[in-house]
């Protein structure tokens, strides 16, 4: 659960080893500082509609605090007059004020399901965008959730038209996925947008799949995200056979994707695996992508 209401919150990712008794796992790798910003948390229902089923705050299955308990029990008899095998729904308006999801990076979720199956169907839960309107919606099925497990979602904004007006969030059921008499609970937990709260090299990625040795070039996408519109900032590039450096080269960058060209000269670069790596300043993370490089065929 995350603080009431649609308050900014900084997430700090911490490096974590876990003690098994036996050995040592090994440390989780570093992540961005995110900012988030909650659409709903578990303390309150307000804000969500139903048909067909519930919506309440409830302490049997939460990260922390309370989750929203999306509560169904399904009927093949009792739908729509036209439907009586029906969709099972909640949703929830965003305010006018709060519908401009352009600068903001994801839209995360945890969701915990229960239910007196066996197992889940394999299309179990449906989730929709409606951005603005039924027209312009953005749907997914949450096949990914798991019966007496957290499952984790996390869905790039950048992938959904018309983000800048956002105006609600629905999760469903379709009943003929279920037996009748089913029971099926899902708790959603932390439902927010997050954006990097840092300059962030989120993808990089080297736009010839093999390189000459003697190339002297290699063009590279990035994708940068976590600064201000107009804001510039400089990107160190290394690439390296093992423990040596074979290229350096740093480029300037500004929020988006973009291509880059790191040159060397001198020595061809020796043939085998290599190693692009990018750091950004101001970012935490550096990223780092695979090169093979290859004989000329002119040598």
């Amino acid at each position: 659960m995350r603080t009431k209401g649609w308050s900014v919150l900084l997430v700090i990712a911490t490096l974590l080893l876990a003690a098994c008794g036996c050995a040592q796992e090994e440390p989780a790798a570093p992540q961005p500082k995110m900012e988030a910003l909650t659409i709903a948390d578990g303390d309150s229902a307000e804000g969500w509609n139903v048909a067909e089923a519930t919506m309440t705050p409830s302490g049997t299955h939460a990260r922390e605090g309370k989750a929203l308990n999306f509560h169904i029990d399904v009927d093949h008899t009792t739908g729509q007059p036209d439907y009586p095998i029906g969709w099972p729904r909640t949703y929830h308006n965003n305010p006018e004020d709060q519908r401009d999801w352009s600068q903001w990076d994801f839209l995360d979720f945890s969701l915990y399901a229960d239910t007196s199956r066996e197992k889940l169907p394999g299309t179990p839960l449906g989730l929709i965008l409606r951005c603005p309107d039924r027209a312009g919606s953005w749907s997914r099925t949450l096949s990914e959730a798991t019966k007496g497990e957290w499952v984790h979602f996390r869905f790039p904004l950048a992938d959904i038209p018309n983000i800048s007006n956002c105006t609600a969030i629905q999760f469903f059921i379709s009943e003929s996925n279920y037996k009748h008499g089913d029971v099926v609970d899902f708790y959603v937990d932390e439902l927010a947008l997050l954006r990097y709260a840092e300059p962030t090299i989120v993808s990089l990625r080297p736009l010839q799949g093999l390189v000459y040795g003697d190339a002297g070039s290699l063009r590279i996408e990035v994708d940068v995200s976590g600064m201000k519109e107009a804001e510039h900032r400089l990107i160190h590039l290394h690439l390296k056979r093992g423990a040596e450096g074979a290229a350096t080269s740093v480029a300037e960058v500004t929020q988006g994707r973009q291509t880059l060209l790191l040159t060397w000269a001198g020595d061809r670069l020796e043939v085998g695996d290599h190693t692009l790596e990018a750091g950004i300043e101001g970012g935490s993370v550096t990223k780092t992508a695979p090169v093979r490089v290859v004989p000329s065929p002119w040598e």
